[in-house]
């Protein structure tokens, strides 16, 4: 796939690297706004251990699959400086490949830009294994932990890093 900077990535270049992944819209106007901000909070939570992190989105929407797109989501929620991110994207067909490969479902919503699906998040270990599948309602934390998934998902993340 392509990141929001137009550079190649494959997972297998992230080894060495706990791996927090997504499934985002980038015309959502709903859910993926807030789920990028339980990432971008959760990258923060991290602290020092951030650097050993990578936070990843995969683009969900095969129709809105432009460089464009992701880097307008990027700069819209505050993450084109949030260090360690990822937003990817690819042809429609390769997309679909990874929906498959991680069993993302998704429809057309009313209206017909958006995307319905899974709201959900994978914790990839240092050596490309998946670790965890995280379902999750990206609703408001408190103001202890900022936001409830975040911290699940830098716990999730802490806990590998701290493993190797």
């Amino acid at each position: 796939l392509t990141d929001q900077h137009g550079r190649q990535v494959q997972l297998s270049g992230l080894h060495g690297k706990v791996v927090l992944l997504t499934f985002l819209d980038p015309v959502c106007v709903t859910d993926c706004p807030l789920i990028a901000q339980e990432f971008r909070q959760a990258g923060q939570l991290l602290g020092g251990d951030a650097r050993r992190v990578e936070l990843v989105a995969v683009d969900v929407n095969p129709l809105y699959n432009e460089l464009a797109y992701t880097q307008a989501f990027d700069r819209q929620e505050g993450l084109a400086g949030v260090p360690d991110w990822l937003y990817l994207t690819g042809s429609p067909g390769r997309l679909r490949q990874v929906y498959r490969a991680y069993g993302v479902a998704s429809e057309t919503a009313p209206g017909g830009a958006m995307l319905a699906h899974n709201d959900v998040a994978f914790v990839i270990d240092q050596s490309g294994h998946l670790r965890q599948e995280l379902n999750f309602d990206p609703g408001p934390g408190t103001a202890a932990t900022k936001s409830s998934f975040a911290a699940e998902l830098a716990d999730a993340a802490t806990q590998l890093v701290g493993a190797s």
